[in-house]
């Protein structure tokens, strides 16, 4: 009889083992190691909070952004249609700005909170590239019409060529005081001089060109540089709008004699001394907005796209070079590196 029960629980025993190697066969169950690696809800909950977060702070700057173009003299010149349409897709963007900072999570929540937070974050996150989408176009096309605008008013109100009337009466501009861009030093009386650096060119034109010589840049009122190389400068700036959704920011650009002779410090390699300077040229700019600074990614794009228009970073402003200045670009008919 014992021996009977005995081939019965072997048997008994020997079945169980069959049946769950055939269960974990099929795959019935998982072995405990898998159910622990297994990511869990408040884990991805954890997850998708901080990535709202992320994109929550991306897509506020690119608003603030697209106000700020809005408030350009692009912004402000551009055609209505397309102004109304950046109005409103500034307007979905901040609705998802503002639904992305509901996407919170708290270490004590429970698999439900859990669930309900991922939820509504993968929601929101399939709705960003969209919004981001219409908000960079509408960005372009404000500042496309805008500079369009811009550009037909400022060849309408263009002035007469003055050179062409002084020739015919026998006066050179240049020469007279009151044709000229500043109202102090005569070129003609001002003594010639010496450049510190070998690749600096002194001329007495410097800081003296005649009004008929400067056109105002389109894209930065009050900013002048010289005609011949002003359509470059507009055709670069173009192509950095479509980039960045912004216009180049101009903090300098032609400077008279007298306000290079303001600024000249011996002491410092801050500026150039009168007569020896690119910006008394006409052929020289100052960048701001972002390009100041080497290694960022607006520097880098105008490094490696502004010569095709004509502009230039000169090897005197290279990190590498005697006076770093990464916001100093100029024309490739620049005499001199300064």
């Amino acid at each position: 009889m014992r021996k009977r029960w005995t081939i019965g629980i072997v048997a008994v025993a020997v079945s169980l083992v069959v049946a769950t190697g055939c269960a974990y066969a099929l795959g019935l169950f998982e072995p405990a190691t898998q159910a622990t690696e297994r990511p869990s809800a408040v884990a991805d909950a954890q997850a998708a909070a901080a990535e709202s977060a992320t994109l929550r702070a991306e897509l506020t700057t690119e608003v603030q952004d697209a106000q700020a173009v809005l408030k350009s003299p692009d912004g402000k010149a551009a055609e209505q249609t397309e102004r109304r349409a950046l109005g409103a897709a500034i307007k979905d963007a901040q609705g998802v700005v503002t639904s992305l900072g509901s996407v919170t999570w708290s270490p004590s929540g429970t698999e439900e909170e859990a669930t309900a937070v991922l939820e509504l974050a993968t929601t929101l996150h399939a709705e960003v590239p969209a919004v981001r989408s219409e908000l960079h176009d509408a960005t372009k096309a404000v500042v496309a019409s805008g500079r369009q605008v811009r550009l037909e008013q400022a060849a309408s109100e263009a002035p007469e060529d003055t050179a062409t009337e002084a020739d015919a009466a026998g006066t050179d501009p240049a020469a007279n005081p009151a044709t000229t861009q500043d109202t102090g030093t005569d070129p003609a009386t001002t003594p010639a001089g010496t450049c510190p650096e070998p690749d600096q060119v002194w001329s007495a034109e410097n800081g003296h060109l005649s009004s008929s010589e400067l056109a105002e840049i389109p894209f930065a009122p009050g900013h002048h540089v010289r005609s011949d190389v002003v359509g470059g400068l507009a055709e670069l700036n173009a192509a950095y709008a479509a980039e960045f959704g912004v216009n180049l920011t101009i903090n300098s650009s032609y400077r008279s004699y007298e306000q290079q002779e303001a600024l000249y410090d011996p002491s410092s390699d801050t500026a150039a001394p009168p007569g020896c300077s690119n910006h008394g040229t006409g052929l020289a700019v100052d960048i701001g907005g972002g390009v100041e600074a080497f290694g960022s990614a607006r520097y880098d794009w105008l490094r490696a796209n502004a010569e095709p228009y004509g502009w230039v970073h000169p090897p005197f402003a290279e990190p590498t070079g005697r006076n770093p200045e990464p916001w100093h670009w100029q024309s490739v008919l620049a005499p001199n590196s300064y």
